[in-house]
């Protein structure tokens, strides 16, 4: 954990405090939320970043931004602690913007009533009333408490259409903007591809109820049934009993890898495949595959239907099938082409401008303290 002092210090000192300065806060750095707030920070140098957050033990995927933020401050391990941290950070650096990033995050910054709500953007990366593991009494307690919660957010920075309506739907005066995901990284398709006798299917996340692994397994015993040649993979790890069962149906997990590591696998496969129950879409992961060339098949999500994405199934059954058609090069390549302009807006140039809005940013890089 990279760590700095509150307070610049040196020549530059004087030049620092006149940049637009932003605190992202972020409960555990690690997985999907950690790489859109990297990206977020390499989207716009022209600000100054400092990043609050708790490590993830194993899950930082090289998304590292260490020599791109001021400073890494770390949060404590108890909720009302994280709260006074918060309210310290804010008081030390005097930031013009708190950018809280996900439910906790949420919680910690706009319960912290010394920083004004004119100053704080939130970015729920997928509501926790979305959770459909949870019973409906509970969803329905998250969002009275993010009902709440948006009398004392700012702006919403929404990483999807859907997410942007449900903003809207919290609290009507809530001002939002759709802040897409982005990612930007060369094709790594080699000249011959591995495995050509089989069809590689990559899936990458946190093993864990969310992603729905099980719907995977499901699907690899699906095609072992059938003998079709298909290669399985999860790169990620997370729940054991999970990932026992996912191999035990005969699907490679990898672990954790560094994202260079990531995006060579991503390279040598045929088709990357979304199982997850519920997510904001598309994901930092979904991004890469598209950018690396590869066609997508995912589960049947409202988050995805809206963006018109093709290869959208209902079941295990279905996936193996679709997977299975990858096989043949021409309806690959097609599919990967509808799957690229699906996703053509999502740029880091058109999130560097969103992100500006957001944060209700001066026009020039750099603006005066009063």
């Amino acid at each position: 954990m990279v760590t700095a002092r509150c307070e610049p210090e040196g020549a530059n000192a004087a030049e620092l405090t006149r940049r637009f300065t932003v605190i992202h806060v972020v409960e555990c750095w690690g997985g999907g939320v950690s790489s859109a707030v990297a990206g977020y920070i390499r989207a716009t140098p022209m600000f100054e970043h400092w990043l609050l957050s708790a490590p993830r033990h194993g899950e930082d995927t090289g998304m590292a931004v260490a020599g791109q933020v001021q400073g890494w401050l770390r949060l404590p391990d108890s909720h009302p602690a994280r709260i006074r941290a918060v309210h310290h950070a804010y008081n030390a650096i005097r930031p013009d913007i708190v950018h809280a990033h996900s439910s906790y995050a949420g919680i910690y910054v706009r319960g912290c009533l010394s920083i004004p709500a004119d100053r704080i953007v939130y970015s729920p990366h997928c509501y926790a009333f979305e959770r459909v593991d949870v019973v409906l009494p509970v969803r329905g307690m998250f969002r009275i408490a993010e009902s709440i919660l948006a009398r004392r957010t700012g702006v919403v920075a929404a990483a999807s259409p859907r997410e942007a309506a449900l903003a809207r739907m919290l609290h009507g005066r809530q001002q939002v903007v759709c802040v897409p995901h982005a990612v930007r990284v060369q094709p790594v398709i080699p000249a011959a591809r591995p495995f050509e006798n089989e069809v590689v299917a990559i899936a990458v996340g946190r093993i864990c109820r969310q992603k729905d692994p099980d719907f995977l397994a499901e699907a690899s015993r699906e095609a072992r049934r059938h003998g079709w040649p298909i290669r399985w993979e999860w790169i990620g790890d997370g729940d054991p009993a999970r990932r026992e069962r996912l191999e035990s149906a005969g699907v490679h997990v990898a672990g954790w890898l560094p994202r260079d590591e990531v995006l060579r696998r991503l390279g040598r496969a045929h088709v990357y495949v979304h199982t997850a129950l519920w997510e904001v879409a598309p994901t930092m992961a979904m991004l890469e595959a598209v950018a690396t060339g590869l066609p997508m098949i995912m589960r049947s999500l409202p988050d995805l239907a809206v963006l018109g994405l093709p290869g959208l199934v209902p079941t295990p059954k279905a996936l193996a099938s679709a997977v299975r058609r990858m096989a043949d090069p021409a309806h690959r390549a097609a599919h990967a082409d509808r799957c690229r302009m699906a996703f053509h807006e999502h740029t880091p140039e058109a999130q560097a401008k969103r992100l500006a809005a957001a944060y209700r940013a001066p026009a020039l890089p750099v603006k005066e303290r009063v």
